[in-house]
């Protein structure tokens, strides 16, 4: 039988319903948990952390441990192509909605992001100044904008020379590491190497010039920008240094014609058969060498560049605004970039560490690579790391690169281009892109 409410029973009624509305209004309900997300806290719930990087970094495979000693953090990784994960990130930020709570960055990508720094945590504000002296001075400074700090620092590029140690020894150049670098000592050097190998073995000393160009153009000081974004190519030494040694390769046919971007498997199948003899890239390119050419397992070492090294690549680990857990996301990436890490993960992939206080683990000093010809391959990282250039790329300097190398990859293959021609058009080309943007 259906009863009609008595007065006492509404009055309590009506008490309850007020004190559930002031306890949401508190902090107890909605409004108060999107307070406590927007200052980091969890209360007491696991905090799931999107993450994106991509194929390579190899962060997925520390990951795991991560989350098995943080109990109340998970980090779930989203992994995708290099130049997606950059494409995906610029959609969000610009749209203003759909970040991650930790994005990695290349050095290449970065000041097109930090650019507008307010849409980063500052670092800084989250315990970043108690870590600063783990890392390399210079790359600290490549993730600083005026007093914030607003990524922590991955892996590093240092440039060296990968060669064909039994190429070099058929042309009867010098063929130990340390030979290598002390005879070839500068870039002269190194295309009379070339010279020398083409007449004796037939093969190239690099997959093509353009490669010689982006080695000797990461040396200079300056790049494609200055601080205020005018572009200086015209005017910046080492870019015409640079062509001028393109020509020069090109011009000695001692350089294939090989596209690493849009031919890969033409290019791994002439690594892999002998046809190419050097390949100058950062530590990471360890596993390239090994990756395209396997069948040239013990064949291959390693050397100082000629003139100084560069840096190839590098990350960052970045905290976008949007992301309400901003404490717990500072713990995952001071974990993930600490020097244990850093280790961990140049054990698992070759990604070399920015954190120099490992070099001296067993890994660098002791640790002999097989397709190497055991050679201790660290010792020569570590040397090379601690003397690379902070050089300032610009937020479009990607926009620049992707038209030089695609336009004198070209260049490279059509013997009927003038060189000289076709780069300072390319240069017009890329003004032209730059005043749209």
């Amino acid at each position: 039988m259906n009863r009609m409410p008595t007065r006492k029973s509404m009055f309590l009624l009506l008490v309850s319903l007020l004190v559930l509305l002031s306890a949401c209004n508190s902090g107890g309900g909605t409004q108060g948990a999107a307070k406590n997300e927007a200052a980091g806290g969890n209360e007491g719930k696991k905090v799931q952390l999107q993450m994106w990087f991509w194929q390579g970094a190899s962060f997925e495979k520390i990951i795991p441990e991560f989350n098995r000693t943080h109990p109340n953090i998970e980090i779930v990784p989203q992994i995708y192509k290099w130049e997606d994960a950059h494409k995906k990130l610029l959609t969000a930020m610009s749209a203003g909605s759909g970040a991650p709570d930790i994005a990695m960055i290349d050095i290449s990508q970065l000041d097109q992001f930090t650019k507008y720094p307010d849409k980063f945590y500052d670092l800084n504000e989250l315990g970043a100044k108690d870590v600063s002296k783990d890392y390399l001075e210079w790359k600290w400074k490549q993730a600083s904008v005026g007093s914030k700090q607003l990524g922590l620092p991955t892996d590093i590029g240092p440039m060296v020379l990968y060669y064909r140690q039994d190429l070099f020894q058929q042309a009867g150049l010098p063929s130990e590491p340390n030979d290598v670098a002390a005879k070839i000592k500068n870039w002269d050097d190194f295309l009379a190497a070339g010279k020398t190998l083409k007449e004796k073995t037939g093969a190239n000393i690099l997959s093509n010039p353009y490669e010689l160009y982006g080695a000797i153009r990461d040396q200079g000081n300056d790049l494609y920008f200055d601080k205020d974004e005018n572009l200086i190519m015209e005017s910046n030494p080492q870019i015409k240094k640079a062509l001028d040694y393109y020509k020069k390769a090109r011009e000695m046919g001692i350089a294939g014609t090989y596209d690493q971007k849009n031919a890969l498997q033409e290019y791994s199948a002439a690594l892999n058969s002998g046809k190419i003899a050097t390949y100058i890239s950062a530590a990471w390119g360890r596993g390239h060498v090994e990756t395209r050419a396997p069948d040239t397992k013990g064949k291959w070492r390693a050397a100082k560049i000629p003139e100084g090294t560069g840096n190839m690549g590098g990350s960052f680990l970045l905290i976008p605004k949007e992301s309400k857990y901003s404490k717990e996301a500072y713990t995952a990436i001071q974990w993930l970039t600490s020097p244990p890490q850093q280790l961990e993960v140049f054990k698992l992939s070759g990604n070399f560490p920015s954190t120099p206080s490992v070099y001296g683990d067993k890994a660098f000093t002791e640790t002999g690579y097989e397709f190497w010809g055991n050679q201790k391959l660290g010792v020569l990282f570590s040397e090379v790391a601690k003397d690379v250039k902070v050089q300032r790329k610009g937020p479009y300097y990607q926009t620049v690169e992707d038209i030089m190398n695609d336009g004198m990859l070209a260049v490279t293959v059509d013997k009927s281009k003038d060189p000289d021609k076709e780069f300072w058009a390319l240069v017009e080309k890329a003004k032209t892109k730059l005043k749209n943007k």
